[in-house]
């Protein structure tokens, strides 16, 4: 047998829309939907499955939301219209035809079941689908469009795609209606999920020994160089001295150090006393902390100003009346 394609929705004129028979029982009256009297079958972008319920009675109801994957936007939106025009066609042709679809008494009111229902998690709404299986009709589930499935199969929060009969319109004793969509084909695709796993940490990262926050630089915290005869330490404590401050941010070589302290003591004991020397000593042991490297034979100044350190704060359509 020949596959038959689906109403393109941009092209579907609602003009041609017609209602060929009804039947009805003491419940309920069903309005046969045509589309140029053939059947009138279109099909859906890619939505998304909210829900499905337990299959009982012959079907099984699918909530499908009418949002999808971002690329597909312009094409439900599109969708959106459609059904709203749909909507409003089927209104009209009530209200022109009202003497015979509907019991009519004084003061009557007559309801129709909107086909795309309010939701709190998707702002475009909802619409409800009766999955069918029974001995009239089955639809035919089917996973990436290729494997069959049943029912208990369909999975939960998947992209689906649908083609959809606008099959009759259903009108109960309280004249109440709506727009009974029978679908023909649902195709599901799941999501991807990317199956990772973090890996296990070893004996070294759980080591804490070692972890600290990191501290915020400014220039007041470490050494400064000048030119290489003149290496001076910027973080003396506050005394009367002849050191000067430099702008960059360096480390200073030990052996120069040395070589400069001991060229100031001697120069110091030839012009000074013992009183002289005991300052220079004095001097040397109020410099701020000093961390030494034997090994590289640098180091490294560290200031504990009060002014070194800042506060950094961390941020259905319905097949029934239900």
């Amino acid at each position: 047998m020949n596959s038959q394609e689906p109403l393109k929705t941009s092209n579907i004129e609602f003009t041609k829309i017609v209602y060929p028979k009804f039947r009805s029982n003491k419940n309920k009256k069903i309005i046969l939907v045509k589309y140029n009297y053939k059947n009138f079958v279109f099909q859906t972008p890619t939505l998304i499955n909210v829900s499905t319920s337990e299959f009982a009675n012959g079907y099984s109801e699918l909530e499908v939301a009418l949002h999808g994957k971002g690329k597909d936007q312009l094409k439900i939106n599109n969708f959106i219209k459609f059904l709203n025009d749909l909507e409003n066609k089927i209104k009209l042709d009530a209200q022109d035809n009202a003497s015979s679809w509907f019991n009519i008494n004084d003061n009557q009111t007559i309801n129709f079941q909107k086909i795309i229902r309010e939701s709190d998690n998707y702002p475009n709404g909802t619409i409800k689908i009766k999955i069918i299986n029974n001995n009239d009709f089955k639809t035919l589930l089917q996973l990436n469009n290729n494997k069959k499935i049943d029912i208990s199969s369909i999975p939960q929060e998947a992209y689906c795609k649908m083609i959809l009969e606008c099959y009759a319109i259903w009108i109960n004793s309280n004249n109440d209606f709506g727009l009974f969509f029978r679908p023909v084909l649902v195709s599901f695709s799941p999501k991807d999920v990317y199956n990772y796993k973090f890996l296990e940490e070893s004996d070294e990262d759980n080591d804490n020994d070692f972890e600290m926050p990191d501290t915020e630089v400014n220039n007041n915290i470490f050494l400064k160089i000048g030119d290489t005869n003149k290496t001076i330490l910027h973080s003396y404590a506050k005394h009367d001295c002849n050191a000067k401050s430099y702008d960059s941010t360096s480390q200073l070589d030990l052996q120069e150090l040395v070589k400069q302290i001991d060229k100031n003591i001697s120069d110091d004991r030839l012009s000074t006393s013992s009183t002289s020397i005991s300052k220079e000593q004095d001097s040397l042991q109020n410099l701020s902390i000093i961390d030494i490297d034997n090994n590289n034979k640098q180091f490294f100044g560290n200031s504990s100003s009060d002014n070194d350190y800042e506060d950094n704060s961390q941020i259905d359509a319905e097949t029934s009346d239900n």
